[in-house]
């Protein structure tokens, strides 16, 4: 009976939780399973100016590696009721990455 309460009222602790999440991850990447965007049609022009200067700052693609840059403009690309331009800006970051 004291466990039951205890389990009730303590949430479970920090560190489970953060194994979850891991957990998750792993099992995305494994299954190539991408999060939803977390950018909507508003503010991904935003996004991809940021992303096209940290592109052509980033020579080489050496801080974070091209797979990085990759998954952040496909899942920018992923956005709901995306524009015709910003999809153009987006395929162009994918041609520049796959070809640096």
């Amino acid at each position: 009976m004291i466990t039951t309460i205890e389990q009730e009222t303590f949430p479970p602790p920090k560190r489970a939780n953060q194994n979850a999440k891991r957990a998750i991850t792993r099992q995305r990447a494994q299954t190539g399973a991408q999060e939803e965007s977390p950018y909507t049609a508003k503010s991904l022009d935003g996004a991809i100016t940021h992303l096209e200067i940290a592109v052509a700052v980033d020579d080489n693609i050496a801080v974070f590696g091209r797979r990085y840059w990759l998954d952040r403009v496909e899942r920018m690309a992923s956005t709901p009721q995306i524009v015709p331009a910003q999809a153009r800006r987006l395929r162009y970051l994918l041609d520049q990455l796959k070809n640096a």
